[in-house]
């Protein structure tokens, strides 16, 4: 049977004739903004490397000296030898960083928050979240029992907290910076809602760390804490490659997920050499004051001209998120091949929930782009726009 496969395989296989393999699709190049596509180099616009500190000197010296020293990982659990010096220094200053009592390392976001809703969360709880949330909210929801809802705007949100002012818990979880439409949290008006319910807050900072406010903090510098904050959640994509988070908030609440996660205790702790870059990441994102106000200058620029052009566009000039809305993911698709067409990378993502439906074009800013390639990318857009007036966006 084996003989009569390798045959048959072996005539079809006579039939071909050698020709080389196309490159079909975006692949690594000499940096991650600038991809490869069908042996072309791009530019890429879909690059989280927004202060350029994946590819810094001073985190790889780092991140090889931590391996020299204590391995990639230990290979074991929290509670039995799998927490090095390394992990233990990147808590700290991720603590400091965004004025926390304390920190605890997760290997991603999204094991982070299924960490707390299922530690902290039962029948009888409400779990918030917004409209177009990317975290797994209503997973972790439906594993303990836990009722989850969604608002959009601040008034559906006061709504929600008003409804279930009597639910035994209710927990909000909300994005500092929007990772998809690049709008902004109103801190401060987010926890005086959360005050006068008493319901508790986590605060996702992934998509603002490094870029937003004097330090790079976040919304911890416009309300650094709050008798409603539970925690701030950070993936730290933005300032390293590779997949790391941490939980930022009080001791306790530390202590209770380490006791009385599972997860937590057994599972094997994240690489150490992460850990490590991570921590150099954060002193260099901390002084990047130039870099910060570079970005803000041109992001106010790119927003402007988008404008101009007659793009739809949802994100606020602070933030190099910069994102055009579309009613269909086909239509943001044809804008992301066309702009591939002439070089450029860009995100096309869909904003699919339980009651909004549309795309997003999601252009992502960085210091290490230069004008020429900021004008390419204005001056395609541009071009698609004229030829795509019935276009709705």
């Amino acid at each position: 049977m084996k003989n009569d496969l390798k045959i048959q395989l072996a005539r079809e296989l006579a039939f071909e004739q050698p020709s080389p393999c196309p490159d079909v699709g975006i692949r690594a190049g000499v940096d991650p903004l600038h991809p490869v596509f069908r042996s072309r180099v791009t530019t890429s616009f879909a690059s989280w490397n927004v202060l350029e500190l994946h590819e810094h000197r001073d985190v790889k010296v780092v991140a090889v000296r931590t391996v020299e020293e204590h391995g990639s990982g230990a290979g074991s659990g929290r509670f039995v030898g799998g927490i090095t010096p390394a992990h233990t220094a990147c808590e700290i200053r991720a603590a400091r960083f965004f004025a926390g009592e304390s920190a605890l390392l997760f290997s991603s976001r999204n094991q982070a928050i299924l960490t707390t809703v299922t530690a902290l969360c039962g029948e009888g709880t409400i779990v918030i979240g917004p409209v177009l949330s990317a975290l797994p909210l209503a997973d972790a929801c439906a594993l303990v029992g836990a009722e989850y809802a969604e608002f959009d705007e601040e008034d559906e949100l006061r709504g929600l907290l008003e409804r279930y002012r009597l639910a035994k818990r209710v927990l909000v979880v909300v994005e500092g910076l929007s990772s998809l439409t690049g709008k902004r949290l109103n801190a401060t008006k987010f926890f005086s809602a959360l005050e006068q319910a008493g319901a508790w807050g986590i605060v996702d900072e992934t998509a603002a760390i490094g870029h937003s406010g004097l330090r790079g903090s976040g919304s911890a510098e416009e309300v650094p804490s709050s008798p409603a904050l539970l925690a701030r959640l950070i993936g730290f994509n933005i300032l390293a490659a590779g997949e790391l988070a941490a939980l930022v908030g009080p001791i306790e609440l530390r202590e209770l997920l380490v006791y009385r996660s599972r997860y937590v205790r057994l599972e094997t702790a994240p690489p150490t050499l992460s850990a490590a870059a991570v921590h150099r990441a954060l002193d260099l994102a901390e002084v990047a004051i130039a870099h910060r106000e570079r970005l803000l200058i041109r992001s106010k620029m790119v927003n402007a001209a988008l404008k101009v052009q007659g793009w739809s566009v949802v994100s606020e000039d602070t933030s190099p998120l910069v994102a055009i809305w579309s009613e269909s993911h086909t239509q943001a698709r044809e804008v992301q091949e066309a702009l591939l067409q002439r070089g450029i990378v860009v995100d096309a993502l869909p904003a699919r929930s339980l009651r909004k439906m549309g795309a997003v074009v999601r252009i992502m800013l960085s210091t290490g782009h230069t004008d020429e390639e900021v004008a390419r990318l204005m001056d395609g857009l541009l071009e698609i726009r004229k030829r795509l007036p019935c276009l709705e966006l």
